[in-house]
């Protein structure tokens, strides 16, 4: 009997549950056994034996496998097999079983393409990515960085199974659950992380601190004695999710409470992020959500998510401070930034890379200077020199790497997707809120993308994938996730 689905079934079922339990699991292991190359070798060999069994006893299963590795799994770094992440090697795994599968398979069930121009238009940035990682290897880059530039762009090929998997009733819910466990898990996880620091349990450079950084490629700064930064590179799926919630607000319908706690989960990690790209590209994905909706819902949702996010963050620095604090002096520091860069460690240190990146740049405008490239900078405050892979600046990053064509396509390439989007918002005559969230997502991350390179990133990639699988699907097929999404959304057949 087919289960049926209800706000009570996806919060409170078990499958929620225990997906929320292996989210802290897999963190919790992974700062145990971090230092033993061998226990994480044979935990990677044992998950990559399940993928191959369970793949050939069912795609879909093993498309649950990936899905719940890319939601749960942070950076993907928690375990590691001989140097290669966990996700890196079940992804490439899978992506290898999905071909040879695909071109066994006689009924062609499941062809290696999908039936939208913005599969044909993916294509030759293939060519482009080849070139870039040939050019790179040409100019010296090591050949570890130029692999490590390349991988998120492989991900792309996860097109193929999101498009023709996603018809699979469970897949579409257990994906929903997982969206609900990451924004869940990722507040408890940012909070767990702050109160640590701002108690003084942990301490910078300690071990805890050494995992953080090192494993779960996060960064914990120090701001004021009451309030540390939480950053980690999952966050940077939270702004589209924030704006996909706003969007489904927007309707003029009765919504379970939940989905707001949702966004309470969301906002409470961006307010111990408290990254300014990520708040402009949420200031900017909202800005969007005009389109199609109501005026007074939409100010009236926008408002509420602004006065959520600034009564957190005041919360948080009050509550830490023993009401010392109210936390506006962070903002100032933040906002001061902009004009004096010298004022913040981390705002001049990214103006400090804009001089050796420029010079890279000109050196191979056209074609580029390829993959794997690293800059070489002083250091603002020690004056040491710096060599890093890190650009910090996202638009600046694919010039100095794709050269002005590769970039300029791949650009291309996320406007035929807006254009998609928008195309398939005005053929639908209701229920389009879902797609105007996603295209607050796309924008977002455009946004985002200026000093933080989020549209190469393995989690941005994986959002753009996703967001060309949905708008690829037919009007006349109507996506089962949005369907079950409204379902799920409003106040019907809840409990």
């Amino acid at each position: 009997m087919q289960e049926r689905l209800t706000t009570y079934s996806i919060f409170r079922s078990w499958q929620t549950l225990l997906l929320l339990v292996m989210f802290f699991a897999i963190r919790i292991i992974s700062f145990y056994i971090s230092p033993h190359i061998i226990i994480q070798a044979f935990l990677v060999f044992l998950l990559i034996f399940l993928l191959g069994l369970v793949f050939f006893k069912n795609p879909n299963w093993a498309w649950m496998i990936i899905l719940g590795e890319m939601m749960l799994g942070g950076a993907g770094h928690y375990l590691k097999f001989f140097g290669l992440s966990i996700r890196t090697v079940l992804i490439l795994v899978f992506l290898f079983l999905w071909i040879v599968f695909t071109l066994a398979n006689k009924d062609k069930s499941y062809p290696l393409k999908i039936p939208n121009r913005l599969f044909y238009i993916l294509l030759p940035f293939g060519a482009f990515l080849l070139i870039s990682s040939l050019t790179g290897l040409f100019n010296g880059h090591g050949i570890y960085y130029v692999i490590q530039d390349l991988i998120p762009f492989c991900f792309l090929i996860l097109l193929l199974p999101a498009y023709y998997l996603f018809k699979d009733e469970k897949i579409k819910r257990y994906f929903i659950r997982l969206c609900i466990v990451f924004l869940i898990g990722s507040a408890i996880f940012s909070l767990i992380t702050f109160f640590l620091f701002t108690s003084g349990v942990a301490q910078l450079h300690d071990p805890f601190y050494n995992w953080f950084r090192d494993i779960a490629m996060g960064k914990i700064t120090h701001v004021t004695d009451f309030y540390y930064r939480i950053v980690i590179p999952g966050h940077l799926l939270i702004t589209p999710m924030l704006l996909m919630i706003c969007a489904l607000l927007m309707r003029d319908e009765k919504h379970h409470r939940m989905w707001r706690f949702l966004f309470f989960c969301g906002a409470l990690v961006l307010a111990l992020n408290f990254s300014r790209a990520y708040l402009l590209g949420f200031v900017v994905g909202l800005l969007i959500l005009k389109y199609k909706h109501k005026f007074h819902r939409w100010i009236k949702t926008s408002l509420w998510s602004g006065a959520v996010l600034i009564l957190l963050f005041i919360s948080i620095n009050i509550i830490a401070s023993g009401g010392r604090s109210l936390g506006l002096e962070i903002v100032g520091i933040r906002i001061a930034s902009f004009s004096a860069p010298q004022v913040e460690l981390s705002t001049a240190t990214r103006m400090v890379l804009l001089d050796p990146i420029f010079r890279i740049i000109k050196q191979h405008p056209i074609i580029g200077s390829g993959l794997g490239a690293t800059i070489t900078y002083l250091h603002p405050t020690t004056y040491e020199q710096i060599t890093t892979h890190s650009f910090d600046w996202g638009y600046l990053e694919m010039w100095a790497e794709l050269g002005i064509f590769g970039a300029l396509y791949f650009l291309i390439i996320i406007g035929f997707l807006i254009s998609e989007l928008i195309k398939k918002i005005r053929s639908i005559s209701d229920y389009h809120d879902f797609y105007i969230g996603l295209l607050g997502g796309v924008i977002a991350l455009l946004v985002i993308n200026i000093t933080t390179p989020a549209l190469f990133h393995v989690l941005g990639i994986f959002y753009l994938t996703f967001v060309i699988a949905f708008v690829s699907k037919p009007i006349s097929i109507f996506d089962g996730v949005v369907t079950m999404l409204y379902r799920i959304f409003n106040k019907i057949n809840t409990h």
